[in-house]
């Protein structure tokens, strides 16, 4: 086919300047610089640069790749183009690149640039010859008992797993043997994607993969706050505050029985008086932490719950 022959030397910038001298040069295969500008547009490069910088750059870089295919460096032409494709894509670059894969003898990469073309413009005006190429290199590559696939996922980014083994990340292209894979693809916050898919041998294939956000785990209920005790009074507290009173009743009745022969408090009656007194005032404070238990763990600073906790010795 004519599009064997050359290397497309239009682009979709500048072709008003560049296409008529390099058109002159390819021959036969400059017809696909005819291809419209309209089918090959995609979306402008966003490379933190005004966009006229960006398409002078790309086509300096798209001159030199000419320059090189037209010398056989087809490495060089490969490298550039694929960065001119970089800073400002066009779909005829893939073609390109394919053309220069073909020059240095290397088939599957043609074939891998060719079906991506396709798949950028798959109304292209010579997209049937293109077609029937890749037929050519399809049939070429069948014979070693291999084929060719491309695996593309949404979002890209996703580590393809090819019957349990890390080929690459997505969107990637290879060859493997005819016959059924397991293929999975993981991706971080995206449930893992597996699939069992078939090779044709005669056909190189397209696998899409949709991957699904990762649900997100439920929030964390919040532990119930901490009890609080209701106030009640103490055995102890009640045993000491009457105790305190018992004491003062006893000093009381020393003191009226012996008031007849003595003036004043007794000895004893002042005794019992001072340790009722003192066992009055305990019971009292007693009775205050009981009714008010908040008070008690207030001098810490720390309520201890244990709420949740796994203890090691259980």
């Amino acid at each position: 086919m004519k599009t064997k022959r050359s290397v497309v030397w239009a682009c979709a910038f500048g072709i008003g300047l560049t296409a008529a001298p390099h058109a002159r040069a390819a021959g036969p295969g400059a017809r696909h610089a005819a291809t419209s500008a309209s089918a090959s547009a995609e979306a402008k490069p966003d490379l933190g640069e005004p966009e006229a910088v960006a398409k002078e750059r790309a086509r300096s870089l798209f001159d030199k790749g000419v320059s090189a295919y037209r010398e056989a460096r087809y490495y060089d032409a490969v490298d550039i183009f694929l960065e001119t494709n970089r800073l400002y894509p066009d779909p005829k670059l893939s073609f390109n690149v394919g053309k220069a894969y073909e020059g240095l003898g290397n088939l599957a990469g043609a074939l891998r640039y060719y079906r991506e073309y396709l798949r950028r413009v798959p109304d292209a005006s010579d997209a049937k010859d293109v077609d029937s190429h890749v037929r050519q290199l399809e049939q070429t590559l069948s014979q070693k008992g291999i084929q060719q696939l491309t695996v593309i996922s949404t979002p890209e980014g996703a580590t393809l797993k090819i019957d349990g083994q890390a080929v690459g990340i997505t969107p990637w292209t290879g060859e493997t043997f005819a016959g059924k894979h397991r293929m999975v693809l993981e991706l971080s916050g995206y449930l893992p994607s597996q699939r069992v898919v078939e090779v044709d041998l005669h056909h190189a294939q397209d696998f899409t993969f949709e991957l699904g956000l990762e649900p997100k785990p439920p929030a964390a209920k919040p532990l119930p706050p901490a009890p609080v005790p209701e106030p009640r009074m103490s055995v102890f507290t009640l045993s000491t505050l009457a105790s305190g009173i018992a004491l003062l009743g006893t000093a009381l009745i020393v003191q009226a029985a012996g008031s007849s022969n003595a003036t004043g408090i007794s000895r004893t009656s002042a005794v019992f008086a001072g340790a009722g007194g003192g066992v009055s005032v305990l019971g009292g404070l007693m009775l205050y932490f009981d009714l008010n238990p908040t008070h008690g763990s207030a001098t810490s600073g720390i309520v201890w719950d244990d709420h949740g906790l796994e203890h090691g010795t259980r």
